[in-house]
């Protein structure tokens, strides 16, 4: 995801705004969640141990 959003919380609302990542985000059977910035990219990664 590219974000012109500065700030981490800022970030986050956005994400929690939209449809998909809120569903990643509140997915019950994700239990590990990574989150990793370069400049104006964010990414997420979602896990669950086997």
């Amino acid at each position: 995801m590219r974000s012109q959003d500065s700030t981490e919380k800022a970030v986050i609302e956005a994400w929690l705004d939209s449809p998909g990542h809120c569903k990643n985000i509140m997915n019950d059977k994700v239990t590990e969640l990574g989150v990793a910035t370069s400049g104006a990219y964010w990414t997420q990664v979602f896990a669950k141990p086997k």
